[in-house]
């Protein structure tokens, strides 16, 4: 088992760039019903065996970890709706709660997060400086793949499609906006230890920097991100609680990536939006972990069911902190305490 200082060497940049592009894929973009519900139980979990240590992310060993966990490609999930024409297109608008990508963006948008998640794991997660060592790697690439540096974050961008405002649904990026990147991108930031308790991001965003626990972050764990697993941080309800501080409505895009300006934005209860959207309900399986740290003692089974309008699309069973398994569904809070 990987030392924890060497965990704590973890680069977080995809924790960032998994929770942004989150919002894009499930926030913005509406679904329709699936008929079909495939379950993953713990008594299917246990004939694999699944064991805890899984779920934890080791520097070197991820793709090996992410074999043994549950094929996320057997669940069910629901089907996705496309803008007709792509972002860029001369009628293509960008409206709340709507979709926010064509079919060949999307697809680009999930090569590029691909693209680096298998570059970090090239790199190993654990050069303190990943910087240099990912510009490196992603020089090789080009002009398939580019990486552009803007300010102390980084842009990873597909091949640059010309004209921009074609009609064609074809892959690639395209520059919209008066800055030098295209769009899709993918966003990268960058951390340090600020003091031996807390990491903070290097670039401020909206006038403050964020700072989180290293205890909120590391171990990263294993987390479904549609139908691949990611590191993410240990924590997630703390982590974007303490990102989003008071949000506990839905809100959609106010800001358009792919233009650089401002959108008008809406907020609404998360509920209203239930029949429409899946969301992730969580409970516990009371079923205590034996471990010998500290921190793995405060995980355990949770039970997460991907529900919209009172049916369940599928469930699985995965390793989170205890206290995630109270979670409110449709509510960035804790509806009991555990």
């Amino acid at each position: 088992m990987m030392p924890m200082w060497r965990r704590f060497q973890i680069t977080t940049a995809l924790i960032v760039t998994t929770l942004v592009i989150l919002s894009y894929i499930f926030l913005d973009i509406p679904t329709i019903p699936s008929k079909a519900l495939l379950t993953l139980s713990p008594i299917q979990l246990r004939r694999r065996p699944l064991k805890l240590q899984n779920f934890v992310v080791d520097s070197g060993r991820t793709e090996k970890k992410r074999q043994r966990l549950p094929n996320l490609e057997k669940l069910t999930w629901p089907e996705r709706e496309f803008l007709p024409l792509p972002v860029g297109a001369p009628v293509t608008r960008q409206l709340s709660f709507e979709a926010q990508f064509s079919r060949g963006q999307m697809r680009t948008l999930w090569k590029l997060f691909n693209l680096f998640t298998n570059v970090m794991e090239e790199l190993g997660f654990s050069d303190r400086e990943v910087r240099p060592a990912l510009w490196k790697k992603m020089c090789t690439l080009m002009p398939n793949y580019t990486i552009q540096q803007c300010g102390q974050r980084d842009k990873i961008s597909a091949k640059l499609i010309v004209p921009a405002n074609t009609l064609l649904d074809v892959e690639g990026s395209r520059k919209l906006s008066s800055y030098n990147w295209s769009w899709p991108s993918v966003d990268i930031g960058y951390y340090y230890l600020s003091n031996v308790t807390h990491i903070t991001e290097v670039a401020p965003s909206y006038g403050r920097y964020y700072s989180y626990p290293k205890s909120d972050v590391f171990p990263l764990l294993f987390r479904p991100f549609y139908k691949t697993w990611v590191p993410t941080p240990r924590n997630t309800f703390a982590f974007t609680l303490q990102t989003y501080p008071g949000s506990i409505n839905c809100t959609s895009l106010i800001w358009s990536h792919a233009y650089e300006s401002h959108l008008k934005g809406r907020t609404v209860a998360c509920v209203d939006l239930s029949k429409r959207y899946a969301f992730v309900e969580r409970s516990p399986l009371f079923s205590p972990i034996q471990a010998d740290y500290k921190w793995l003692k405060e995980l355990d089974w949770v039970r997460e069911r991907l529900v919209r309008g009172g049916k369940v699309i599928h469930e699985i069973s995965l390793v989170a902190p205890r206290g995630e398994a109270y979670v409110d569904t449709y509510k960035l809070c804790v509806k009991s305490k555990p």
